[in-house]
């Protein structure tokens, strides 16, 4: 729950992540492992549905002011002794919760490893995808008709009312699949006697005879759809069209969004902590630098495995004996067979280990671990409960 200052005024809020920790429905007073009955005004509420499934708010108050409820230490001792099915206590980190725990991917967990749980299954998918990503880009960069755009507009001084006036010029720069130079040209996208636009700026009518030639028969690829749409329009308006042949491609269907700015989203992976939501990368800024982009998906190897890539520089043959950062991906008791064998063989030590975090998100017991262990073979054979293991 987030940190919020309360005050006097009821608050709404729209999820449950947005309520401050100090405020709890009469559900969560209840269910705590040391209850608290509703008193004092409402503080707040949050939106919810009710046992029908309908939209309704539900009321929220202060922790402070709601009093323990009647029973006793003996009494709440006795239920959680009668208790079958409420686990308080998370199955990743042992946090000991107040309320009770809701199965997440067969296990108990807290909000705090549930949100971790989200997060590793999302990059899992991320890194899985990077194979996908590679082969989309090499499919583009190896098509002749490609032709990578890249659009940056001179936009005018807005009147003194603040309405926006026609862009004054835009610079449309284009390169091949190989990176090589198609087009570059500055078109000015006002009349002869608007001010400001740029001197080198060359007219409409140059400026679509320009893009016709170089572009046309080509497929356009751009950081959105649609990259010349906004160069087009303002050229049609001041009476020199663009009419482009460009063939059709067979669309993605993988049910991940498309454009060059997604996509490169989804090759980097990185994710907001808070929430585990794509950062959108920085724009490129230039067609040779969104090629770079494309060239580099395309080059990417390994893309299934976590924390490698392409080595830059092999100037020495490792040894035998050096560290080697390894994943284990299996159930608890497979990961524990790996690990005790690795360490029977003098390979592994416990502080080794960087990390177990849950796998993706319905996958059941299934863990992934971290370590580094040294390189050499190992004599023992390992169990067959071990788990899949990368080096």
């Amino acid at each position: 729950m987030a940190e919020h200052e309360i005050t006097s005024t009821p608050v709404y809020y729209d999820r449950w992540s947005d309520v401050p920790w100090e405020l709890a429905s009469r559900s969560q007073l209840a269910g705590a492992d040391l209850p608290r009955t509703p008193d004092g005004p409402v503080a707040g509420y949050v939106k919810g549905e009710d046992w029908r499934g309908k939209d309704r708010d539900i009321a929220l108050y202060r922790v402070a002011e709601c009093p323990p409820t009647a029973a006793t230490a003996g009494q709440l001792a006795a239920a959680e002794r009668r208790a079958t099915r409420t686990a308080h206590v998370c199955a990743d980190c042992g946090a000991h919760c107040q309320q009770q725990l809701a199965e997440r991917g067969l296990r108990p967990r807290c909000v705090a490893c549930s949100h971790i749980a989200r997060l590793v299954a999302k990059q899992i998918e991320l890194r899985e995808r990077r194979a996908v990503l590679a082969a989309w880009a090499r499919d583009l960069l190896e098509d002749p008709a490609t032709a990578v755009v890249w659009v940056s507009v001179h936009e005018a001084p807005r009147t003194p009312a603040g309405r926006a006036r026609p862009p004054l010029a835009a610079r449309v720069q284009a390169v091949d699949g190989s990176g090589d130079r198609l087009l570059d040209v500055l078109v000015r996208l006002t009349g002869p006697r608007t001010a400001g636009a740029p001197a080198k700026a060359v007219s409409a009518a140059e400026g679509a005879a320009a893009l016709h030639a170089a572009l046309d028969g080509h497929h356009l690829v751009g950081w959105y759809d649609r990259p010349l749409h906004s160069v087009t329009e303002r050229l049609a308006t001041l009476g020199a069209p663009v009419r482009l042949d460009t063939p059709d491609r067979t669309p993605q269907r993988d049910g991940w969004p498309g454009t060059a700015q997604e996509r490169v989203a989804q090759w980097r992976g990185e994710l907001d902590p808070a929430t585990g939501r794509l950062r959108q990368p920085w724009p490129p800024g230039t067609a040779d630098r969104l090629w770079l982009l494309l060239r580099r998906i395309a080059d990417t190897s390994e893309a299934g495995r976590p924390g490698m890539g392409a080595p830059r520089n092999n100037i020495a043959e490792p040894s035998l004996r050096d560290p080697v950062r390894v994943t284990i991906t299996g159930s608890a008791a497979g990961t524990n067979g790996v690990l005790e064998t690795l360490t029977g063989a003098g390979r592994l030590r416990r502080s080794d280990v960087a990390a177990t975090v849950p796998a993706r998100e319905g996958q059941g017991d299934r863990h992934v671990t971290y370590a580094t262990v040294e390189g050499g073979p190992i004599g023992r054979a390992q169990p067959a409960t071990a788990g899949q293991v990368h080096a």
